[in-house]
């Protein structure tokens, strides 16, 4: 009977999340607020009732990682304005590369030297928690900017470093994960594995991982040349975005998130090019739709996942990781920001900085990431506890207030 349970639990949230998306319009808080609520009060009464879901906790990190991610990266990179994205490419690039590898590494550093605890909370610990803390989500923020009708660049940042930097952060992820592990003696390498072997690993996953999704995107290009069909269309994408990750993620061992967003991006230019306008309304619809469906599965298991205890044993943990995060993203946004662009002629002004300091929040990937610690690492839940605490935060408190910045900073520019 357990399957027939998960069935009748999967249509149960698909339910709760109709309903809270127009109480969250009413209220003015984000959406996956409530879904986050929702998960939470729903699975504290089904475990009081008694009731057997079929949904195992053990099961959440292969459904979020195989199921929902993909959908995610693919239909952020297949949807995003690619003129736009391209006008203000090398300061996302920057936002999403160096600036986020570096954030990784000082947050890191914040939360060891807050935690103070080297041997309960080790240095590569630490370093996992960074890593999995800078992944930006734009969903939330994204959802009142559009409301509201804010300047196309501020979305256009937002959105573009999400995108690059969510597929990059789970490669530094798994990597420092992988390290971990290792010096736990808990991983095939060994205890005594050398720091360049990860670093040649992860350009390997990296770089693996997007020439394989370039690949990916080359062969869905000229099956959709032709094509050409609405319905056949969004089968090849779905066959795109699935296939380029579980080839590169199970088979090639690289990274199967960078293999969905290269060919996420360059099926994008294909349609642009090759497909009728009124078709690729149709199409973008379809994928917001299914995307809309796994965002609002990840923040329902993230309710699901949450218990009263991490609040009562790890308020402290939390408070910690929130305050290295809004620090890192201010040393970032307004310090790291204008050094590595002030060069450029696509320069940030510092209105739009401070849109992106405070918008800069967390969701899905963090999410998944937290939920697919394995619980062998030290710390984990700690780890875990921490990741929920800055997701909370920047979902109750960072994006219901993005809206209000944006008229103080923009005060003319959103009513165009």
């Amino acid at each position: 009977m357990l399957i027939q349970n998960a069935v009748f639990s999967l249509v149960i949230l698909i339910l709760a999340s109709l309903i809270a998306e127009p109480l969250a319009r009413f209220l003015k808080l984000p959406f996956v607020a409530f879904l986050i609520i929702i998960g939470f009060l729903g699975s504290e009464l089904i475990v009081h009732l008694g009731f057997d879901t079929g949904i195992r906790a053990s099961s959440f990190n292969q459904l979020v990682f195989y199921v929902f991610l993909p959908i995610i990266i693919f239909e952020s990179a297949y949807s995003i304005n690619r003129k736009a994205l391209l006008k203000c490419l090398y300061p996302i690039l920057v936002l999403a590369m160096p600036i986020m590898l570096i954030s990784a590494g000082i947050a890191a550093f914040l939360i060891y030297w807050g935690i103070g605890h080297s041997s309960g909370f080790p240095v590569y610990t630490a370093l996992v928690t960074g890593a999995l803390l800078a992944a930006t989500d734009p969903m939330a923020v994204v959802s009142h900017l559009k409301r509201i009708k804010a300047p196309e660049e501020v979305t256009t940042l937002i959105e573009g470093e999400s995108l690059f930097n969510d597929a990059i952060a789970v490669v530094l992820f798994t990597t420092l994960l992988s390290m971990a592990l290792s010096l736990q003696g808990l991983d095939n390498t060994g205890s005594d594995t050398p720091f360049w072997f990860h670093f040649i690993n992860f350009l390997k996953i990296f770089f693996g991982g997007l020439l394989f999704g370039a690949l990916c995107g080359i062969i869905g290009t000229c099956l959709s040349y032709i094509l050409q069909t609405r319905i056949l269309e969004n089968v090849l994408l779905v066959s795109v975005a699935y296939g380029s990750f579980l080839i590169a993620e199970d088979y090639l061992m690289v990274s199967g998130l960078m293999a969905v967003l290269a060919s996420g991006l360059i099926m994008n230019k294909a349609h642009e090019k090759f497909i009728p306008k009124e078709d690729r309304q149709f199409i973008n619809y379809w994928w917001q739709v299914i995307s809309f469906f796994a965002n609002a599965m990840i923040f329902i298991l993230l309710g699901v996942t949450i218990t009263y205890s991490m609040f009562e044993e790890r308020w402290l943990a939390m408070l910690i990781a929130i305050a290295a995060v809004l620090l890192t993203r201010a040393l970032a946004i307004f310090i790291l920001l204008p050094m590595m662009t002030c060069k450029s002629q696509n320069s940030v002004g510092m209105p739009t900085k401070k849109v992106l300091f405070w918008g800069g929040t967390r969701g899905a990937v963090t999410v998944a990431l937290a939920l697919s610690l394995p619980v062998e690492l030290n710390a984990w839940w700690t780890i875990q506890s921490m990741a929920f605490g800055v997701v909370l935060f920047t979902l109750f408190v960072q994006a219901p207030t993005v809206p209000m910045l944006l008229r103080r900073t923009h005060p003319t520019k959103p009513n165009q």
